[in-house]
């Protein structure tokens, strides 16, 4: 008869740890310095050029024997180990967690159900690195064959967070000759906002949507649309001005005219690159 595990706040080791923080929870950090001269150095990693310093928490070697103690009880190991091998750990849709694929080097072999993954996950890169390189370039042009200036950003949550962030934090290195925008919001106000100053001949949309099926991503999209083929006077630029991100190709088009896509990936969906521009 299957066992169901205890959940995490009812184990031993949580109340372990709940015991330890009613222990310390009124310690001074000026009390935890003086007891270990070294604690601004033992209290800190450095890796991959991120320096973390949590000496200046309420943390003692207890702490991190407990809380090592918790993730074993847990489990962890086991479930990362279980990530990195493929496993299906996403039971909702009964796939892989790859996004560690996602970051692999090409020389780097990750198979799941008998078949190295990684070169997919190359190729699919290498694709995006190229039509942004296009873009970038000059190279891609827009229906009156005009450079691309601007680039706008449709999606939703992650769809647009994670491009939204990604671009603040390196906008320091961009092409400020490219403007960049995004809309996420329903509400009308966003899209009209995004692009008052825009030139329709100039703009290019990336469409972001894992499913293409997303009401508000799909709303704005097709404003854009609007936007773009009254400015224009003709469908055929929706070819020029519209890419998608998306994993379902079926449904990558708008008003029935397909869009340039990509299939991002078909075992997860790198959402850390949902920034780039993508063709199929």
């Amino acid at each position: 008869m299957a066992t169901t595990s205890p959940s995490l706040t009812q184990r031993p080791a949580w109340q372990a740890l709940n015991e330890h923080f009613q222990q310390v929870r009124t310690l001074h950090l000026r009390q935890l310095f003086n007891d270990d001269p070294r604690r601004g150095e033992r209290f800190t990693l450095d890796a991959v050029g991120i320096y973390l310093d949590y000496s200046k928490n309420r943390t003692t070697d207890e702490t991190l024997r407990l809380l090592l103690q918790l993730a074993e009880s847990a489990g962890l190991r086991g479930r990362i180990d279980a990530m990195f091998r493929g496993d299906k750990i996403n039971i909702t849709e009964q796939r892989a967690v790859l996004h560690v694929a996602l970051r692999a080097p090409r020389d780097e072999s990750i198979v799941v159900d008998g078949e190295d993954v990684v070169p997919q996950v190359h190729a699919v890169l290498d694709r995006m690195a190229n039509f942004s390189n296009r873009v970038r370039s000059g190279e891609w042009k827009g229906y009156t064959g005009k450079r691309i200036r601007n680039i706008v950003n449709i999606g939703i949550g992650g769809s647009d967070l994670g491009p939204h962030m990604a671009y603040d934090a390196l906008r320091h290195y961009s092409d400020r000759n490219l403007t960049c925008r995004f809309v996420s919001n329903i509400d009308g106000t966003d899209f009209v906002e995004a692009t008052l100053d825009l030139d329709p001949a100039e703009t290019l949309f990336i469409v972001s949507s894992k499913t293409f099926t997303t009401l508000e991503t799909l709303t704005n999209a097709r404003s854009a649309r609007a936007w773009c083929v009254n400015a224009l006077g003709s469908v055929e630029a929706v070819a020029k001005h519209f890419v998608a991100v998306s994993t379902n190709t079926k449904e990558v088009r708008l008003g029935h005219r397909p869009l340039a896509h990509d299939r991002h990936w078909s075992r997860t969906v790198p959402r850390d690159a949902r920034g780039l521009p993508c063709h199929g």
